[in-house]
């Protein structure tokens, strides 16, 4: 399997993804400032270097060579009750295992004209670290086995993204941006009877701009394209005895595009009110196919279905500078869900969400700028009812219960 420089480079800055509380396996977390408001408004401001991951156009806004810094700290609170009717047999002592992941980004923003500004971001967009305690979900005789353990005992995902971008000011009004993307990907998904370890590095792109048609009124779209990957790496067959493996295989991932809408509007000198609309493609996840070199009567090939659908998050903020050096920030925001009941994947569940978040900016010294604030997210109570055919006789049936909180700190730096 391929170890890529990127994959490094993104472990030293400390890229973990966890449970990520949005919509898939899609991390939210890559602007502080831009969390306060619940990620209103971030593709139109140019506040700092972090806006340019949801617009490169705002990097046309910033005149000043800037590096941001942003780390995030994640709680998430899980807990799977299963539904022992199903059965009739008592349910698995296990559970998901609580996680608090750590998830950091960086920015670049260099002028290098009077209308022209380079930017380059490492992010890690997508992710997911989901371990379960053995013996979960519905059991399955008296004694055991339990469902839940040939549906997902871990899941361990992790992107790093180096993105290069320009941004142009064409005229006082209208600036555009383009970048371009690098992303590596390094996979482990497992369950009872199979584990699946993989890795691939894929490009893709971005480009947007932003239009203020009067002094008040300021308005910005993206568009972030879909990254194919070929997923090469092993498959292990855990309950086939000698024919087990691992044996290479591979499998194509193709993660979503996005697009991205947002809306400033000057209420008055000091207050904005914000909004942001981000759909995402989840839909183009439909299912991996991995062809593998096993022997028969191993299945080729295995199948792990997704079938999600696609997703958007509405976003209302308000952003209100209390004095020259200090802005405050609100938001709230719903995101839907990638998956119902029938759907619902035990690798990543998933279900819909609110979120309030509340923030605020500083500049303690000339050039200086710190960010921070927290985001609860109520996630909605998420019903699970999986009898797959690959999986038989091994029903999953029950509730996921999830909420988080984030804590945010972000420090700019003007040269």
């Amino acid at each position: 399997m391929k170890k890529t420089g990127a994959l490094l480079i993104g472990s030293a800055l400390g890229l973990v993804a966890g449970q990520t509380m949005a919509s898939g396996f899609g991390v939210s977390y890559q602007s502080v400032s831009a969390m306060g408001t619940a990620y209103a408004g971030a593709g139109v401001l140019s506040e700092n270097a972090s806006n340019q991951w949801y617009n490169p156009a705002t990097l046309a806004g910033l005149k000043k060579t800037e590096l941001s810094v942003a780390v995030h700290q994640v709680w998430v609170d899980t807990h799977f009750e299963a539904d022992a009717s199903t059965t009739g047999f008592s349910n698995g002592p296990g559970d998901m295992e609580d996680v608090e992941p750590f998830v950091g980004s960086g920015f670049l923003a260099v002028p290098i004209s009077e209308t022209m500004t380079f930017g380059f971001s490492v992010t890690a967009p997508f992710g997911t670290k989901v371990e379960y305690e053995d013996n979960w979900g519905n059991g399955l005789s008296p004694v055991g086995p339990f469902s839940g353990d040939f549906y997902s005992t871990e899941s361990d995902l992790q992107t790093v993204n180096l993105n290069p971008s320009l941004g142009i000011q064409l005229t006082d009004n209208l600036n555009v941006g383009i970048g371009v993307s690098y992303q590596t990907l390094d996979a482990d998904i497992e369950n009872a009877a199979t584990r699946l370890e993989g890795d691939d590095d894929a490009y893709g792109w971005n480009l947007g701009l932003t239009y203020s048609p009067d002094d008040n009124n300021h308005f910005g779209v993206a568009y972030r394209s879909s990254i194919d990957y070929e997923v090469e790496g092993d498959i292990t067959f855990k309950t086939a005895g000698p024919i087990a493996g691992p044996h290479s295989g591979s499998t194509d991932v193709e993660l979503p595009a996005s697009l991205q809408l947002s809306y400033a509007g000057d209420l008055s000198d000091r207050t904005q009110i914000l909004l942001g609309v981000e759909w995402m493609e989840w839909s183009s996840l439909d299912e991996l196919v991995i062809d593998h070199a096993g022997p028969a009567p191993l299945p080729n090939p295995a199948v792990e279905a997704f079938d999600w659908e696609n997703t958007a998050r509405y976003s209302l903020g308000l952003r209100h500078g209390l004095s020259e050096s200090t802005v405050l920030r609100f938001g709230v925001a719903m995101e839907e869900s990638t998956q119902g009941t029938n759907n619902r994947s035990a690798i990543s569940p998933d279900s819909e969400k609110v979120w309030a978040t509340i923030g605020a900016g500083f500049e303690p010294m000339e050039n200086m700028l710190i960010d921070v604030a927290y985001a609860h997210v109520f996630v909605d109570d998420a019903d699970i009812n999986r009898a797959d055919a690959s999986r038989a006789p091994a029903v999953l049936n029950g509730t996921y219960e999830l909420d988080a909180d984030v804590i945010g700190a972000q420090l700019s730096y003007r040269f």
